[in-house]
């Protein structure tokens, strides 16, 4: 809240003022720092003038130093006689300065008083675009057009960021096409070719329903995770094989009234061996996610059922429940924090393994993860960490997990798309293992990099490498692997 009151509009006279002609002159020549240093010996010498106050302020203004300028402008507006022109002054500073609800303030305070004028309503409008009010923004705008024809372009330009601040796109993209339309050479038409560009991409990423296809072909030089240790390895031989893959998803995102709302999604995953089939895989996976937003950030509650195949036959089945929170730290900064709650069921995999290979678990986890956007949001930085608990029926799998990640996605060049992750996951074993005799510690270490270019509108080409050295004090979970792949993504 403000320190203070605006008073009254006060008609007593100084006695004996000061000139400030010379100062004045400076600051209608453009000669700033002149008149900031004569308004600066000004105030030494009388610092109850109100006028001198106003004019530094202007002064400090001018030349772009709103820090310096708030506590002389404050006292334009406090000290007696009161500098009516200082109030929107004031507010303009605060605005600068980031202090949009002190802004708001003061410009609700001069209305009240009847100290209004187009300015003020644009500024009005400005400041609620900034708190994120832009019904009332536009408002603003409508009045400061109104009572100032001059501003027309500049309030319609305005206008129609808020509209888009409140998802009206086709609204604002109209406005755009106007704006462009009146006067295609002027700086306002560029920039509303531009947003009219970006609200058109918008539109299309904010479709209800996505679609996405790829096939892909991948080499895979350890499709068996033969172990490093010829010795285990016994007669493990033609580890490596060409393999062929093909994947489909499909989101729906329903268009629910804010705060809600809610996600829906199916996927399909494939691969098919060249030789060694037993390893073929087939998975289906569905999804629900329903949120709501706050003004401190999002909340999502993530449900999934996934059914995988392999070899034809059914292999595991598993369902999971994972609540979110994702928040901003600032404007290149967001974090998220979540829980997790799986249950998998192995599907007669233990025939003939033994009760301590079976793997049917509950598995309990947490993890946090945070991102720093680069280049505007093209490309961001990423960080995370997840606990998890897998308490599995078998005593040879019941691990606690640690797993630290990074990642980077760069935009090389405006087509050329570069993504980057490193991964590591430390696996502690509860149990001595019935076989081998010892707790089982494993570390695995994954790399991957992907590389992505638009050939169409909807058609992306990638080539990806996948690194996996999973380190194990058994030798026989000892292993490394390399996948090569290329292939193309359609979306819908």
């Amino acid at each position: 809240m403000l320190l203070f009151v605006l008073a009254a509009p006060s008609v007593a006279v100084q006695k004996n003022p000061l000139d400030l002609t010379p100062g004045i002159v400076d600051l209608k020549d453009g000669n700033y720092e002149e008149a900031t240093e004569f308004f600066k010996s000004i105030r030494e010498k009388d610092p109850e003038s109100s006028l001198a106050a106003y004019y530094l302020g202007l002064a400090y203004v001018k030349g772009e130093d709103y820090l310096s300028a708030k506590p002389h402008l404050k006292d334009a507006i406090t000290l007696s006689p009161r500098v009516r022109e200082a109030v929107f002054e004031f507010a303009e500073v605060l605005y600068q300065l980031g202090e949009h609800g002190e802004a708001l303030s003061v410009i609700g305070v001069a209305e009240s008083e009847g100290i209004e004028s187009a300015r003020a309503s644009f500024l009005k409008g400005l400041t609620l675009i900034k708190l994120k009010r832009p019904d009332e923004a536009i408002e603003a705008f409508r009045k400061a057009k109104s009572l100032d024809g001059s501003l027309a372009s500049s309030a319609d330009y305005q206008t129609a960021i808020a509209s888009v601040q409140a998802g009206r796109l086709g609204e604002a993209k109209e406005m755009f096409k106007d704006l462009a339309a009146k006067d295609p050479n002027a700086d306002v038409a560029e920039s509303a070719r531009e947003y009219i560009n970006a609200i058109s991409k918008r539109q299309k990423d904010e479709r209800p329903l996505k679609l996405r296809a790829g096939v892909e072909y991948q080499f895979d030089d350890n499709v068996l995770l033969k172990p490093a240790d010829a010795s285990v390895a016994g007669d493990i031989t033609n580890e490596s094989d060409s393999v062929f893959v093909a994947s489909f998803s499909a989101d729906y995102d329903f268009k629910l009234q804010l705060p809600y709302s809610l996600k829906a999604g199916y996927s399909f995953y494939a691969n098919t061996h060249a030789s060694l089939e037993t390893h073929d895989i087939q998975s289906h996976s569905f999804s629900a996610t329903p949120g709501m937003s706050f003004r401190s950030g999002q909340a999502n509650l993530y449900a999934g059922y996934t059914y995988t195949l392999v070899d034809g036959d059914k292999y595991l089945q598993a369902l999971t429940l994972s609540p979110a929170y994702t928040f901003p730290i600032n404007e290149r900064q967001f974090a998220q924090a979540s829980v997790r709650w799986q249950v998998k069921d192995y599907l007669d995999y233990t025939a003939g393994v033994g009760a301590d290979e079976d793997r049917d678990s509950w598995d309990y986890g947490a993890g946090a993860s945070w991102f720093y956007l680069l280049l505007g949001g093209k490309g961001f930085v990423n960080g995370r960490y997840d606990f998890n608990y897998e308490a599995t029926d078998g005593a040879n799998w019941a691990y606690y997990g640690n797993r630290f990640g990074a990642s980077v996605y760069y935009p090389v060049t405006e087509k050329l798309g570069l993504n980057v992750s490193v991964e590591e996951y430390l696996q502690s074993f509860t149990d001595t293992h019935t076989v081998f005799g010892v707790e089982r510690e494993d570390t695995t270490l994954t790399f991957y990099t992907l590389l992505t270019y638009p050939l169409y509108d909807s058609l992306d080409l990638k080539a990806q490498y996948l690194y996996i050295r999973g380190d194990s004090n058994i030798s026989i979970y000892d292993y490394s692997k390399n996948v090569y792949g290329v292939g193309v993504d359609f979306r819908f």
